[in-house]
């Protein structure tokens, strides 16, 4: 309204790509923000710090395309001014986003341990999958003291197979949930709970004697066989039952410790079986 068009030959095309695809970039980000975060603090202050400054950048790729007449001021306030308010904004979103990373990050001490990646957390529960829990070992090794002592612990549900059949997959996976929850609440603050597959799980119990690792494991057993699962939308509760094997990390790998814990695991079982059937 107040300026006119220029013409293509007076048009600039290394501004044009670079506030053009600048702003177009900070529009996404804004439409990633309202789409992957909740309402709150945060959230406001970097979505009107990114809002700010899209409308500063956009202001600047107008002036490629309209030439406004000298005597107009207010168009450059309005380049200028909401630039600085934008970053200000946006400061602040990051220094309450990085107290709320912090607290988030002190609920996580016991599903992961030193690095974070998206990718390798489980769909289901709130831990991270075997992969994760490979990584970990495998660089654990890798930078293992002489006397250092770690142990692991491999849990197996007994009777998941049977809990899915009569009671269906879906409260299966419930159960799967309740059973993370329970193990997070169970164990020390420098231990790492995942999930390794199906009804498995594996925690990391740092240094750890294999005398602490054994009380640990039966103290486990115990709270998930005295604890009181409903089934959904019923007052019928679900007996839970684990079997626990440990080893002590002194493998040259990954794969040579989880080899070990397997073969325990189907010791455990046989000798489970075999005490039933003597009962």
């Amino acid at each position: 309204m107040f300026g006119q068009i220029k013409h293509i030959p007076q048009w600039n095309w290394v501004d044009i790509l670079g506030e053009g695809g600048s702003t177009l970039f900070i529009g996404f980000w804004i439409a990633l923000l309202l789409k992957s975060r909740p309402q709150g603090c945060v959230t406001n202050y970097i979505f009107f710090g990114l809002s700010f400054i899209f409308f500063h950048l956009w202001m600047d790729t107008l002036d490629e395309f309209i030439h406004l007449p000298k005597t107009i001021h207010w168009n450059a306030w309005l380049e200028s001014v909401p630039f600085p308010i934008g970053i200000a904004l946006l400061t602040m979103g990051f220094m309450y986003w990085k107290q709320e990373q912090l607290a988030i990050a002190k609920q996580l001490l016991k599903t992961e341990r030193v690095f974070r990646d998206h990718r390798l957390f489980d769909a289901l529960t709130p831990l991270a999958d075997a992969h994760y829990f490979k990584a970990q070992l495998n660089s654990l090794i890798k930078n293992q003291q002489e006397h250092s002592t770690h142990q692991i612990i491999l849990i197996d549900m007994q009777q998941f197979d049977a809990i899915n059949k009569q009671h269906g997959f879906h409260e299966g996976s419930l159960i799967l949930k309740y059973l993370s929850q329970i193990l997070i609440l169970n164990l020390r603050t420098q231990d790492l709970v995942c999930r390794f597959a199906g009804d498995r799980f594996v925690i990391l119990l740092p240094e750890t004697t294999q005398v602490e690792a054994r009380k640990i494991s039966q103290q486990l057993k115990n709270v998930i066989a005295h604890s009181q699962y409903y089934a959904e939308h019923s007052t019928q509760t679900i007996p839970l039952a684990i079997y626990s094997v440990f080893t002590q990390l002194n493998h040259p790998n990954a794969a040579s410790v989880l080899h070990d814990l397997n073969q325990k695991l189907q010791h455990e079982k046989r000798s489970y079986a075999i005490h039933q059937v003597i009962l």
